[in-house]
């Protein structure tokens, strides 16, 4: 009987072409690379009318919100997640805070903050209720007696009953950040100045015709930069929905900044051609050089990348990847204490960072007392480097944010690390470590004793030496390391002739600032470019007295450091009157040390004796560990400018410029003929009756300026003293 035909038998199998696969490919299409940075071009206009329309700066809450905002008119990014409003886990994180926020919501009385979502949501959880949980705990600590601050959530994306859930924790949230971060809220209300209030935006707002007022709060416009796609599919004529979201599966390495760099390029490049395209402009691309972060509230802590990284400013270097830091710099090899800990990248790189922690009990014992500046840094600055800071504040950094060489604390638990990670997350939204990398500072800083042995903490030698290469980076093989000579001894029949020693000029000038029975009067002059930073003149009196530095102790003898340099302690009160007619109590210390020839110094080896200045930390409860901060600046030689009125002056410039989070101090001195007194050494009659007249003649007075440059700071500051 024969068999009846079936659709196998009409069509071959490889013509049979399954509809969820036709399915996925037309799905493919319509979210291809082309369309999603068409849309994102698209939605990126929307966010710019509403810019104008409030006439406020915009955030970018990333990853996301950076794509939709050109690099030029982003004021700042935000790191709220949608996980702290998901249903049953609203939360207010401690590792997110984003106090850089305020600050610009603060000088603009108000900010918008952009983020998008893909299909199924009109805005994301990160909008509709991580940042209004935000804004409600901030309103709750900084204006406490203007409340009640009531949580403001969008009706149409919070139900009435998700709302009083969350809005039950919030108290609770407040007590968390309160104890845990401490945060300086006197300082942090100054910057918003008002309370905050959430205001939602999406493609289908009536923006208003003009900028509106807001008189009794900040808004936080809250703006979806998306429009919502009808339907289950994620596109709607060529159109994405929340087209930057998940930029790592889609983007082949194009980041924001090349995208709006290479706009126009992008998108008229057809699809097929769009992969290489990319990829050339992602292998064109360098990183940007490093810049280092200075940990708050610390005076000597930084966290960098490795790109192009300047080792001058710092004694201390630790670096987190697979190979060690390269320097041209012989010299280096000598200065800089140094410790690779040699780690992968990514996940495997946190597991290694488990194994070389331990590193750090052997190391930070070699080190001085205070250790000078200590640089931590690995390629991307956000995973190992961030992990070794942690693992630095908790075990060798004091309640005052000063870096010791022995250990401040002999038992850890969650709460302190908490809390030093706060430290991290309040001075850059960026210095967020990854869960591993957590995990392996937990694991070395909470060690399970009774099932983890003592691990041996010897350090392999090379992991304690910089790697010296050449002007073409080709390595320097160490038996090539070529020491420098040392002279040969004086033979004992030809001694050398000992000069007749005479007062250094920084010497007589040392002599001369300190004053305990007569102060100094100064007057300051401080002229900011920045509205960030006020203007204005500050006067009063300054004192130098004489300053005992304490013993260097350890934990087991007491050996008495070697005689210190002559020291003195600067301290200074004033009132200051801005430009706009504010009145402020302003007090500065200071430690100024001669540091003689030979002596122990925290920097190169100088001919001559110098002025050291130190930063003082102003505490309430002073301890020996307490009496010197880290150095700021360090005078050169004296040399002579000439005349004021027929009176010799001295000039002086720093040997260093001091680098303070992102800003560069340069310092500069001039000293009246008073401060400088007579030679007392070989003259002739003449020349000490000449210098006897000029003496006479010069008066005590000197003068101190500082340029300060960079991103957060940019002004002048003249100071002139007399003697009262």
């Amino acid at each position: 009987m024969t068999r009846p035909l079936t659709q196998s038998d009409l069509l071959f199998p490889i013509n049979s072409l399954s509809f969820s696969s036709t399915l996925t490919s037309i799905k493919r299409s319509a979210l291809s690379i082309t369309n999603r940075l068409a849309s994102i071009t698209s939605d990126s206009a929307f966010i710019q009318r509403v810019s104008s329309a409030y006439d406020l700066p915009l955030i970018a809450n990333e990853r996301c919100g950076s794509w939709y905002i050109p690099p030029s008119h982003k004021a700042e990014s935000a790191y709220f997640k949608s996980t702290d409003g998901h249903m049953g886990e609203w939360g207010f994180s401690l590792r997110r805070v984003n106090l850089q926020v305020l600050k610009v919501v603060g000088e603009r009385s108000g900010a918008v903050v952009v983020d998008s979502t893909r299909r199924g949501k009109s805005m994301p959880d990160a909008l509709a209720k991580t940042v209004p949980i935000w804004c409600c705990v901030l309103n709750r600590t900084l204006f406490p007696d203007s409340g009640p601050h009531d949580l403001y959530t969008p009706p149409q994306a919070v139900s009435r009953s998700e709302h009083a859930q969350m809005e039950k924790r919030i108290d609770g949230f407040v007590k968390q950040f309160r104890e845990i971060c401490r945060p300086d809220v006197e300082r942090l209300r100054e910057q918003v100045g008002k309370p905050m209030r959430p205001i939602w935006v999406t493609q289908s707002s009536n923006l208003p015709v003009s900028p509106p007022a807001f008189e009794d709060f900040c808004p936080v416009v809250l703006c979806t930069a998306s429009r919502r796609v009808q339907g289950a599919e994620g596109s709607e004529g060529g159109y994405v929905q929340g087209a930057a979201d998940d930029h790592e599966a889609w983007a082949k390495g194009l980041t924001p900044t090349l995208f709006w760099r290479n706009k126009e390029t992008l998108l008229r490049t057809n699809e097929e051609d769009l992969p290489d395209v990319i990829a050339g402009l992602v292998k064109e691309e360098k990183g940007p050089d490093a810049v280092p972060i200075l940990i708050q509230p610390t005076t000597n802590l930084y966290i960098s990348t490795m790109q192009n990284l300047d080792l001058g400013p710092f004694d201390v270097v630790i670096s987190c990847s697979p190979e060690r830091l390269s320097t041209t710099n012989a010299e280096y090899l000598k200065s800089k204490k140094y410790l690779h800990l040699p780690c992968q990248t990514g996940k495997l790189g946190s597991r290694d960072l488990r194994t070389q922690l331990v590193h750090l009990s052997t190391f930070f014992p070699t080190l001085d007392s205070p250790p000078g500046k200590v640089l931590v840094c690995c390629p991307t600055a956000k995973d190992l480097s961030v992990g070794v800071a942690l693992a630095i504040l908790c075990l060798y950094t004091d309640d005052n944010g000063v870096v010791w060489n022995e250990r401040q604390r002999s038992k850890i638990d969650k709460t302190f690390i908490k809390q030093r990670l706060s430290w991290l997350a309040t001075t850059s939204p960026t210095l967020n470590p990854p869960r591993g990398t957590l995990q392996s500072v937990n694991a070395v800083l909470m060690p399970n004793t009774s099932t983890s042995p003592d691990q041996s903490t010897s350090i392999p030698p090379e992991q304690l030496r910089l790697n010296l290469v050449d002007a073409d980076g080709t390595p320097i093989p160490q038996e090539r390391i070529v020491e420098p000579p040392t002279p040969p001894p004086t033979e004992p029949n030809e001694p050398s002739p000992t000069p007749k020693e005479r007062p250094n000029k920084a010497s007589r000038i040392f002599t001369s600032l300190q004053n305990a029975n007569k102060p100094w009067s100064f007057t300051r002059t401080l002229s900011s470019k920045l509205p960030t930073h006020p203007s204005g003149t500050v006067t009063g009196t300054a004192v130098f007295t004489t300053y005992d530095p304490s013993p260097t102790t350890t934990t087991t003898t007491t050996t008495p450091s070697p005689t210190p340099p002559p020291t003195l302690l600067y301290a200074e009160e004033g009132n200051f009157i801005t430009t706009s007619g504010l009145h402020f109590t302003a007090r500065r210390k200071y430690i100024y040390q001669l540091q003689q020839t030979g002596s122990p110094e925290p920097s190169p080896p100088h001919p001559n004796p110098y002025i050291s200045i130190f930063f003082h930390p102003d505490t309430s409860t002073p301890t020996p560990k307490q009496d010197f901060g880290g150095l700021f600046v360090e005078m050169r030689d004296l040399v002579p400018s000439g005349s004021v009125k027929e009176e010799k002056v001295l000039e002086a410039q720093n040997r260093d410029q001091h680098l303070c989070a992102e800003d560069l101090y340069t310092a500069s001195w001039r000293f009246g003929g008073g401060m400088v007194g007579r030679d007392s050494g070989e003259k002739g009659e003449e020349e000490e009756e000449e210098e006897e007249e000029e003496e006479e003649e010069g008066e005590m007075w000197w003068e101190v300026r500082y340029d300060v440059k960079g991103p957060k700071k940019d002004y002048i500051s003249e100071t002139r003293y007399t003697r009262i």
